[in-house]
Parts: C-alpha cells; structure tokens; sequence
C-alpha cells in the first residue's frame, strides 16, 4: 500500500472514528485481533471527555509505518483514573505510532503526556 494511503487511514480513524464518534467506520480501518485496544482506550477517553477532540500536528509516514504527533483536548465531565469530574478544559499532547498492512491498522504504540493530563486535572 502507498504511504499516502496509510496516512489516510490514519487520518480517517481520527476524524471519523475518533472526532466524529462513528465507531462503525473502525471496521475498514483497523484489524479485527487488535481492534479492541482502540475501542477501550476511546471508551476511557470519552467517559471521563466527552468533548474530546483529536487535532493532528504532524503525519509522517514510511514503509508500513504512520507517526502521527496529536494535541488532545477536552472538558472533564467524567471519572478519569479515580479523579472525579473537575470541568476543567484539559489539552495533551501524544505521539502514536500505527502499523499497517492491507489498509488497515494492525497495531499502535504511544508516548503521551499522562503526567501533563494529570497535573492539569490535580490543579489546585
């Protein structure tokens, strides 16, 4: 598959998927053995965000591999890892890294600012 097109796999799971809640999109973007990971880790997000929205600062690709550097941001509306709602306007940052093969992504690894999204929820 070209890079253009796995990067607009990448781009379509976060502006469909992701940003626009259209989870039946996720099928044609993501393989079936791996696609649990992005459900439960969207089914936490959501919960605790439910404005949450997925900007894309950066899409660099090569061979079977999309890195995508992303600005999170939100309200805190929900319980996030034993921290009640506070209604702060939270933003992190992420980098993720996809692997594809046959138009669709087969696994993901990232470094995100938890730290960062933490502090801002424990904020006096």
């Amino acid at each position: 598959m070209a890079i253009q097109e796995n990067k607009n796999v990448v781009v379509r799971l976060i502006e469909e998927v992701w940003n626009a809640g259209h989870l039946d999109a996720l099928p044609a973007l993501w393989a079936e053995e791996s696609r649990e990971e992005v459900l439960t880790t969207r089914d936490v997000l959501t919960a605790a965000f439910p404005d949450l929205h997925i900007e894309i600062d950066d899409l660099i690709a090569e061979d079977d591999q999309v890195v995508a550097r992303l600005t999170f941001s939100g309200t805190h509306r929900g319980e996030f890892r034993g921290i009640a709602p506070t209604g702060r306007a939270i933003t992190f940052s992420a980098i993720r890294i996809y692997r594809l093969a046959g138009g669709e992504i087969t696994g993901s690894w990232a470094v995100q600012d938890a730290l960062g999204l933490i502090s801002q929820l424990k904020a006096a």
